[in-house]
């Protein structure tokens, strides 16, 4: 072989041998990037990854499969995250709507407190009136059982004997003027072809008579009162409020029945019939804005006007 050829193929080697060992070198080196930069497959509890080169490259070939798994998890919990999110949305709407509703309420309930406190205010005070009105009741009924027991002991029998036949007294007298009064109106009448001479009613204690009607009779009985009684005072306790009428039974009174007593048709106060005769009543005056015990007391004969109209007979 040429000397020279020699030379050329050993040169060849020693380049190929120094190449080589480059190359080595330079694998060497990118084996050891490539594991230092794999380091954390080796520690990662999916991957585990062994700690050779081989076993590592081997084990990291399935990583792909790996993330694309993680990535379709993230993809199924973003589409969780999204219908999580409209459901968290939908419980806000309706957060708000419980809060605004709640208010409500509470605004209700703080009216309705309120209208509470108020009733239970008044209906304390209608138990206080209430108390007041027992009170004020009882205090009534013991004084009029005490206005009573003096009433059933303020006349004796012989009194109100003396007051009966007073009152039967002024009605025989005024049955006999009534009397003679008709007996002279028709002769009159008859005088003077009139049957209303003068003018004058042919009943004293009746309406005018009208031309055309022939003058008869006056009964002396007195239809029971529809409107008003004139009446005498024939007895008055102004302390218990007893008074005694010379009008009874013949004039239509009736037991508990109420009247105004007027004078002139003025009203001076109110009475109850307690009990009734034949020609006298008794009766109790009651309280009254009107009452003026004076006037009754100074009056010669009043008016009874019944508070409720009295059927006619």
């Amino acid at each position: 072989m040429k000397p020279k050829l020699n030379a050329f193929l050993r040169i060849l080697t020693v380049v190929l041998a120094l190449a080589a060992v480059a190359f080595a070198v330079l694998l060497k080196g990118k084996m050891d990037v490539a594991l230092t930069n794999t380091a954390w497959a080796v520690t990662d509890e999916e991957v585990k990854a062994g700690k050779e080169y081989d076993a590592r490259m081997a084990s990291l070939a399935g990583v792909k499969a790996l993330l694309d798994k993680k990535r379709k998890d993230i993809e199924e919990a973003n589409l969780a995250k999204k219908d999580l999110t409209a459901t968290v949305a939908d419980k806000n709407t309706k957060i708000e709507g419980l809060t605004a509703a709640n208010t409500t309420l509470e605004g209700e309930r703080a009216e309705l407190t309120r209208k509470r406190d108020e009733l239970a205010a008044q209906l304390t005070d209608a138990n206080s009136k209430k108390d007041g009105a027992v009170a004020e009741l009882t205090t009534v009924k013991e004084d009029l059982v005490r206005a009573t027991e003096k009433a059933a002991g303020m006349f004796t029998k012989e009194q109100l004997a003396e007051i009966e036949a007073k009152a039967t007294k002024a009605e025989e007298l005024a049955a006999a003027l009534r009397g003679k009064y008709t007996a002279l109106h028709a002769w009159a009448s008859r005088a003077a072809e009139n049957n209303a001479p003068g003018g004058f009613q042919r009943d004293p204690f009746g309406e005018p008579a009208k031309e055309g009607e022939a003058p008869t009779a006056v009964a002396v009985t007195v239809e029971a009162a529809t409107d008003s009684v004139l009446t005498n005072i024939l007895a008055l306790d102004a302390n218990s409020g007893i008074v005694a009428f010379s009008v009874g039974e013949a004039n239509g009174i009736k037991e508990k029945a109420d009247f105004d007593v007027k004078i002139d048709g003025k009203k001076i106060g109110r009475v109850r019939i307690s009990s009734v005769k034949g020609a006298v009543s008794y009766g109790q005056l009651q309280p009254d804005k009107d009452l003026d015990l004076g006037a009754i007391a100074k009056a010669s004969s009043v008016s009874l006007v019944p508070s409720t109209k009295l059927a006619s007979k």
